[in-house]
């Protein structure tokens, strides 16, 4: 009877630990994570009393994993499912410890504390993590933490948290692209002593500031760093540690002209050029070709800092091409106006090219920014027989250049003396159309000044070439002209002036007339 006793004993012990082994084995389906709540067991110390480390009862730091089957007794735990964190492709996630020790006052974001990405709760509070904002980032991806220890804030849950002082864009991956660097502006870090043109000195190890604890264990400083992030990479910076100004650092044009401009463009400031010459409204077109090296950025940015979230603010760039670049080319302008003729703007466009490139050069060069190139494009002016007038001597300037062209094609061909004769048959046209030129610029100049103003430029050259007395005070158009006959009769001068416009056309004539010249042979060997 006793060992019928027995065995039933036995039986209902193995049934009722059948039923124990079957309630208590717990699964965790995939996608989630265990939390594991312990009913009873010892007591919590004291600065781990929301989240137990050493078993004590409560909501357990440690997680039970996804896919995978743990024995935990019922009567012991309670076990609550939660979906695994994500954070979705291309963005960041930032974390908030919402246990840990107390950080001391003025304390910003916490010390970095390795928990294998937040996912092991139970080391973060076994090695002093503290509460509040964390310097690590989450990438893109799933994980597996303890929403009673962390809480981890995503592009999906902004919306919900306003008290982070975020917006999406700040939890983005940060794409560099070829043709770009990345200022970094740090927040965190210790207070430099340098002026106004001072940039964070480079720390080394923290992986392109994606680990910011070792910046600022390196002693890394506040604001804009002299380190840059190099093109084409991604990287997850840290939003309360840093921000990124990208700056472009390929071939930028930047236009003046009349079309209409987004507000986002680099040269939206930047407008067509009118100037005043002698009375005549000039309008015209420009473009200027600049690049900013990598290691110019820093400095573009420091000088005018960040843009700001709600683009209340221009960008650096826009900034620079507004108050450097366009200021620059204003001032040369304005020079241009008060010192040169009409006659002189039309004749020597080719040189103001020139001429502002040096002084744009010269101003950028003092920011680091390199300028490759500046062209002045057409222009206009009023009223329209101005324009006739330019298109003219346009013409006939490119007539000119091909025929010089010509010549030293010729030239460099000097190996017989057929070459040799017609070399100097070119110079003959090259000549005539200098002179078709010459005379163009006159015939134009007398139909729009009149022949009086036109003849009394040509004098004062003329009188400058016999020596005579170089600055004639006077008060008017009146005055000068008395003035100049009593440096020289009227005569003489009416007789130069007949001369001069006698003279261009003989020579235009002569120049357009077939003219024979012998081949001579060249001596063999030549």
């Amino acid at each position: 009877m006793a060992a019928v006793l027995t065995v039933l004993f036995l039986l209902a012990l193995c049934g009722v630990a059948v039923y124990v082994l079957r309630d208590s084995v717990e699964r965790i389906p995939a996608g989630h994570v265990g939390v594991q709540h312990r009913r009873f067991g010892r007591r919590q110390p004291k600065e781990f009393s929301r989240v137990a480390v050493y078993g004590a009862p409560g909501p357990q730091a440690e997680l039970l994993s996804a896919n995978a089957y743990y024995l935990r007794p019922t009567y012991l735990y309670r076990i609550e499912h939660f979906p695994q964190t994500y954070v979705p492709p291309g963005t960041i996630g930032v974390v908030v410890a919402k246990v840990g020790r107390v950080p001391p006052p003025g304390m910003r974001v916490a010390p970095f504390v390795e928990c294998d990405h937040f996912q092991d709760g139970a080391a973060f509070l076994r090695n002093g993590g503290q509460q509040g904002r964390q310097l690590q980032v989450l990438g893109s991806g799933s994980y597996d933490i303890n929403p009673y220890v962390f809480d981890v804030i995503t592009v999906a849950d902004l919306a919900d948290r306003p008290d982070v002082g975020l917006v999406p864009d700040d939890l983005r991956e940060i794409k560099i692209n070829v043709g770009e660097t990345g200022v970094v502006i740090t927040r965190l870090g210790t207070a430099h002593r340098g002026d106004s043109s001072y940039l964070g000195r480079f720390v080394p190890g923290h992986h392109s500031f994606q680990h910011p604890w070792v910046f600022l264990n390196g002693g890394g400083e506040l604001g804009v760093q002299s380190e840059t992030l190099p093109e084409a990479g991604y990287y997850f910076i840290n939003p309360w540690f840093a921000t990124v100004v990208k700056i472009p650092t390929k071939n930028l044009i930047m236009e003046w002209t009349k079309d209409d401009k987004s507000a986002s463009n680099l040269d939206a400031s930047l407008e067509q050029i009118e100037l005043d010459v002698q009375g005549y409204r000039v309008r015209l077109d420009m473009n200027q070709t600049l690049r900013i090296p990598a290691e110019a950025a820093p400095r573009l940015v420091r000088m005018f800092g960040e843009a700001s979230r709600n683009n209340e603010l221009k960008t650096p760039v826009q900034q620079f091409v507004e108050k450097e670049l366009s200021s620059t080319v204003t001032s040369y302008f304005r020079k241009i106006s008060a010192s040169y003729t009409i006659f002189d703007f039309i004749t020597k466009y080719d040189e103001l090219s020139a001429a502002l490139f040096r002084e744009v050069q010269q101003a950028l060069a003092q920011h680091g920014i390199e300028a490759v190139a500046t062209t002045l494009d057409g222009y206009e002016c009023e009223p329209e027989d101005m324009n006739q007038l330019r298109r003219a001597i346009a013409i006939q300037k490119e007539q000119y250049k091909l025929e010089e062209a010509k010549l030293a094609a010729l030239e460099a061909e000097l190996v017989n003396t057929g070459v040799y004769t017609r070399i100097e048959q070119q110079k003959l046209i090259v000549e005539a159309e200098r002179r078709k030129l010459e005379l163009i610029q006159i015939q134009g100049l007398v139909e729009l000044l009149g022949p009086e103003q036109v003849a009394m430029e040509r004098i004062l050259s003329e009188l400058v070439k016999m020596g005579v007395p170089q600055v004639i005070a006077s008060g008017g158009s009146g005055e000068m002209a008395q003035a100049l006959l009593q440096v020289m009769p009227f005569a003489q001068a009416r007789d130069m002036m007949l001369a001069l416009a006698q003279g261009a056309g003989e020579r235009l004539g002569a120049a357009e007339e077939p003219q024979a010249i012998e081949a001579r042979e060249e001596p063999a060997g030549e």
